[in-house]
C-alpha cells in the first residue's frame, strides 16, 4: 500500500475516534447539565408542593378553629348545654357560615361534624351535599372510645384517611379535639375536660390539581403512588426527599410524613426527546468538522510530508537499479533531508558491518561461513590441505572479572593484531598457503581458515606459532595476563574432494576441547582417535542420562575398618552405571565426563539421597553408628543450589551430621576457587567431616591444609602401591605424609591395601583407619544388611 494511501488511511480513523471522543465527553456533559437542571427544576416543584400543603394544613387547622369560636357555634353548644332542641336556624346560620361567605374553589373543608365524648351527633354539615348524612369513621370511632377513659391523655389533632374509591386520591380527614369551657386550646385533653370531636373531612382538590399538573408536566414520564404508614397519626410533620436515581433506573422523590408518603418517579427516558434533538444536531455539525479537518489536513501532509519523501523513494530505487549513481546529500534541513543523510549513513554501516567484527576489525561469522561456503564450492580448484583452526581464549573470563571488560577488549584487539601478523608471516613461508579468512566468532572464540597448505607439518607449524604466542601468558606493555590458547583444528585434502562445512568447523571445535583438556595452551589436531574418543565420551554421556532416567543407577559401599580395635567404621558410598559397568567403565571414567557435560550435579544429589535413604534404614535396622563417606564433585561445590539441597535431605531423612563424611578432591582446595571452600565451610558448620580423597596425587601441599575445614586425609593408593620401590634407607613418601597428616592433627585413612604386607607395614606407621581389597571389596546393599562386611581376619591384632 502506497504511503499516501496509507497515511489517509490512518487520518480518517483517528479523525474519527477524537471527534467521536470528543462528542461522547461534550454530550454526557451536556447530559449531566440537563439532567441537572431539570431534577433541579423538579425538587423545586416538589418543594412548592410541600410548602402548599403545610400551608394548607395550617389554614385548615385555623379555619376550624374560627368555627368553633364563632357566635353561631356558642349558640348551639349552648342549647345542647340546657338540653333544649337545636331549631333548625341555628344549624342553618353555622352551615352559612361554611358555605354563604367562600367560592367552592377555595373552599376548606367537604365534611364537617362535631360529637361530644358520649358520641352523640352535636351538628353536622356536608358543604357539597346538605342532605348528606353524618358517617362516624371508624378512626374517629377510636378516638371517642379513648375519650370515655378517664386517664387516657389524647392530643389536640389526629390524622387519617377514609377509603380510597377506583384508585383515586382517599379522602383525607383531620380530628379536632376541644373543649369549649377553656379559654384557649391544650395541646392534650382529658375526659374530665368535658371534650368535643371535630371530624372534618379536608379539602385536598389543590393539592390534588397541582400533582395532577406536575404529572401532566412530564408527558406521562412522571408517575406518584401514595403510600400509608400509619391508621391515624397525632402530628403530620412534612418532610421532602428530593429526586435522585434509584436502583431501578429511576429518578425518586418523596413527599413524607408520619401518616403516609408521596413517592414521585421519573423515568430516564423523559430526557431522552431533548437530548436526543441535541445528539442529532451536534452529529451532524461533528460530522462537518471531521470532513473539513481531514480534507485540510490530507492536503497539508500531501504537500509537507508525502510529496518529498515520494521523490526521495524514487531517487533511492533508482540508485538501487543503477549502482553507479550515488545518492547525494540533500541541503535542506527538514526531515526528509535527516532521513536521506541517515539511509547513505545507515548504508555505509551496514556494509562495514556485514563482513567485519565491531571490536577488532576482523571478519565476523557471517563473513566465515560464507568463505568456508565458497571454499567448499570450489571443489576441484583446491589444491593441498585446507586447515580449520579453533582458537580459545584461555582464562579470558578472569581477566573480564579482574580487570574490567575495557582491558579484556584491549586484549582481544592486541591479540586479533598479533594474530594476522603472525599468519602473514608464516603464510607467506609456506608456497601456496592462502588466508581465506581470520574471523572472530564471539567472546574469545576465533577462526582461521587457509588453503593451499602443503603438508600436516605446515599446519602444525601454524597452530604452534600461534601458541607462541601465549608462550608466558599474554602481556601488553606492562600488564601481563595469565591468558593462553587451545586450538582445535580440523583439516581436509583435495584428494578427499568436496568437504561438509559443519562437520568440519564441528570437527575443529571437538579438537579445540580437546587441547584444553590436554593442559591448554596447545593445539589438537582433529584424528580418527580422537574421533573415537569423543564418540565414547558421547556413549558415556547417553548411558548416564539414560540411567539417570530410568532410575538404573545403584549404590555399592566399600567397607573401612579401625585398626585398634578391628571394627567397621563405616563405608565410603561409591556409584556405578549398569550399562556402563558392564564394559568396565568405572566412576574414575564417567564421574569426569559428567562434570563435562554437567551431569554432575544431578548425580551427586541422586548418590547423597540413595545414600541417606540406605543410612536411615540401617540406623533404624542394625542401630548403625558408623559414618557413610559420599564422594561430592568439586563443580557441584560450586554450584549455588548444592547446599541448600544437601541441607534438605539431611533434614528429610533425620540423619546424623556426624556420621556424613563428605570426600573431596584437591581441586576443591584452590585458592580462587572460593565457592567451593565457602560451600565447605557450610557444610562443616552442620557438623559434617570432611575428608580430602587421593592426598598426594595433586598439588596441594600440606602445609596449605591448615587454612581448610579439613577432619581426614585419605592417602592415595599409588603410595602403598610404590613403597617397595623407595630407595633403601629412604623413608617412603607413604611414612612421610602420615607423620606429617599426624602433625597437622588430621585422621589418617590409608586406602589401597591389598595384602599382608601392606598391612603390616601401615599397622607399623600406627595407622588406626584402614580400607582396601584386602579387607572387603564394595559390597551390595543386601550384604551391607546382612553382616557380611567383617570378614575374619587372623592378622588382623
Amino acid at each position: 500500500m502506497k504511503l499516501k494511501k496509507k497515511i489517509k488511511y490512518i487520518i480518517l480513523p483517528v479523525i474519527m475516534i477524537i471527534s467521536s471522543l470528543v462528542t461522547f465527553a461534550y454530550y454526557n456533559v451536556y447530559k449531566q447539565q440537563i439532567i441537572k437542571s431539570k431534577i433541579t427544576l423538579l425538587n423545586m416543584q416538589l418543594e412548592n408542593l410541600l410548602l402548599q400543603g403545610e400551608h394548607q394544613l395550617i389554614n385548615s387547622k385555623t379555619y376550624l378553629k374560627q368555627k368553633i369560636d364563632s357566635k353561631e357555634a356558642a349558640l348551639i353548644f349552648n342549647r345542647k348545654e340546657q338540653g333544649e332542641p337545636l331549631p333548625a336556624q341555628f344549624v342553618t346560620q353555622f352551615f352559612n357560615s361554611f358555605v354563604d361567605r367562600e367560592d367552592s374553589r377555595d373552599r376548606v373543608v367537604n365534611d364537617f361534624v362535631i360529637y361530644n365524648h358520649e358520641s352523640d351527633l352535636i351538628v353536622h354539615i356536608n358543604t357539597q351535599d346538605p342532605f348528606a348524612k353524618a358517617v362516624l369513621r371508624q378512626q374517629t370511632q377510636t378516638i371517642l372510645e379513648r375519650l370515655n377513659n378517664h386517664n387516657q391523655k389524647l392530643s389536640q389533632f389526629y390524622y387519617f384517611f377514609g377509603n380510597a374509591q377506583d384508585n383515586a386520591f382517599p379522602p383525607f380527614y383531620l380530628i379536632r379535639i376541644f373543649s369549649r369551657y377553656q379559654l384557649s386550646s391544650k395541646s392534650f385533653y382529658y375526659k374530665n375536660d368535658d371534650p368535643y370531636l371535630i371530624q372534618a373531612e379536608l379539602n385536598i382538590d389543590l393539592m390534588k390539581n397541582e400533582i395532577r399538573k406536575l404529572i401532566a408536566q412530564h408527558n406521562g414520564y412522571l408517575q406518584y403512588k401514595l403510600i400509608g404508614k400509619a391508621s391515624i397519626s397525632d402530628s403530620l410533620p412534612l418532610a421532602l426527599s428530593p429526586f435522585k436515581l434509584n436502583a431501578g433506573d429511576f429518578y425518586e422523590g418523596k413527599l413524607q410524613t408520619s401518616l403516609f408518603d408521596i413517592v414521585f418517579t421519573l423515568d430516564k427516558n423523559y430526557f431522552s426527546e431533548s437530548l436526543n434533538l441535541f445528539l442529532r444536531k451536534y452529529l451532524l455539525l461533528s460530522l462537518f468538522l471531521m470532513l473539513i479537518t481531514y480534507f485540510v489536513l490530507s492536503a497539508i501532509i500531501e504537500k509537507q510530508i508525502i510529496t518529498p519523501i515520494t521523490a526521495l523513494a524514487k531517487r533511492i530505487k533508482y540508485i538501487d537499479v543503477s549502482p553507479t549513481v550515488e545518492l547525494k546529500r540533500l541541503q535542506s534541513h527538514d526531515e526528509v533531508s535527516d532521513l536521506n543523510d541517515s539511509y547513505i549513513n545507515f548504508v555505509n554501516k551496514i556494509n562495514a558491518l556485514a563482513n567485519n567484527d565491531k571490536l577488532t576489525g576482523l571478519a565476523n561469522r557471517g563473513s566465515f561461513t560464507e568463505q568456508l561456503a565458497q571454499l567448499k564450492n570450489a571443489g576441484q580448484k583446491n589444491t593441498g590441505y585446507i586447515a580449520l583452526f579453533f582458537i580459545d581464549l584461555d582464562n579470558f573470563k578472569y581477566v573480564n572479572d579482574t580487570f574490567g571488560h575495557h582491558a579484556g577488549d584491549h586484549l582481544l584487539v592486541v591479540f586479533s593484531q598479533r594474530l594476522k601478523k603472525v599468519l602473514r608471516a608464516k603464510v607467506r613461508g609456506n608456497d601456496g598457503g592462502t588466508i581465506n579468512s581470520i574471523a572472530r566468532l564471539g567472546g574469545d572464540e576465533f577462526v582461521v581458515l587457509i588453503e593451499g597448505l602443503p603438508s600436516l607439518q605446515a599446519i602444525e607449524s601454524i597452530g604452534q606459532r600461534i601458541c607462541d604466542l601465549f608462550k608466558d601468558g599474554f602481556s601488553i606493555d606492562t600488564d601481563h595476563y595469565d591468558v593462553h590458547a587451545s586450538i582445535g583444528i580440523a583439516y581436509s585434502h583435495s584428494t578427499e574432494g568436496s568437504f561438509n562445512e559443519d562437520e568440519l568447523l564441528n570437527k575443529a571445535d571437538s579438537a579445540m576441547y580437546a587441547a584444553k583438556k590436554d593442559g591448554k595452551n596447545n593445539f589438537k589436531l582433529f584424528s580418527s582417535a580422537l574421533e573415537a574418543k569423543i564418540r565414547r565420551e558421547k556413549y558415556i554421556e547417553h548411558a548416564l542420562k539414560e540411567a539417570k532416567k530410568s532410575n538404573e543407577l545403584f549404590l555399592v559401599f566399600l567397607p573401612a575398618y579401625t585398626a585398634s580395635p578391628f571394627a567397621l567404621r563405616g563405608y565410603e558410598v561409591l556409584v556405578r552405571c549398569p550399562a556402563l559397568a558392564e564394559m568396565g567403565i568405572g566412576p574414575d571414567i564417567f564421574i569426569p565426563i559428567a562434570e563435562k557435560m554437567d551431569l554432575i550435579l544431578e548425580i551427586d544429589l541422586w548418590v547423597v539421597e540413595n545414600a541417606f535413604i540406605k543410612q536411615a534404614e540401617l540406623v533404624h535396622k542394625t542401630a548403625f553408628t558408623g559414618i557413610f563417606a559420599i564422594n561430592i564433585s568439586p563443580k557441584s561445590l560450586r554450584d549455588k543450589n548444592f547446599y541448600s539441597c544437601f541441607k534438605k535431605l539431611l533434614d528429610k531423612y533425620a540423619i546424623a551430621a556426624t556420621q556424613i563424611s563428605i570426600d573431596i578432591t584437591e581441586t576443591c582446595l584452590m585458592p580462587n576457587d572460593k565457592k567451593a571452600i565457602a560451600t565447605l565451610h557450610q557444610l562443616k558448620a552442620l557438623g559434617i567431616q570432611i575428608a580430602l580423597d587421593d592426598f598426594g596425587a595433586g598439588y596441594t601441599s600440606i602445609s596449605q591444609l591448615v587454612d581448610y575445614p579439613l577432619d581426614t586425609l585419605k592417602i592415595a593408593r599409588s603410595f602403598i602401591k610404590n613403597r617397595q620401590l623407595t630407595p633403601v634407607g629412604e623413608k617412603p613418601a607413604l611414612d612421610i605424609i602420615f607423620e606429617l597428616g599426624k602433625v597437622y592433627l588430621l585422621d589418617v585413612i590409608v586406602t589401597g591395601i591389598e595384602s599382608d604386607a601392606d598391612l603390616e607395614h601401615v599397622q607399623k606407621l600406627g595407622c588406626n583407619i584402614l580400607q582396601g581389597y584386602y579387607f572387603s571389596k564394595p559390597r551390595s546393599w543386601k550384604e551391607v544388611l546382612n553382616g557380611v562386611c567383617l570378614p575374619p581376619l587372623e592378622n588382623v591384632s
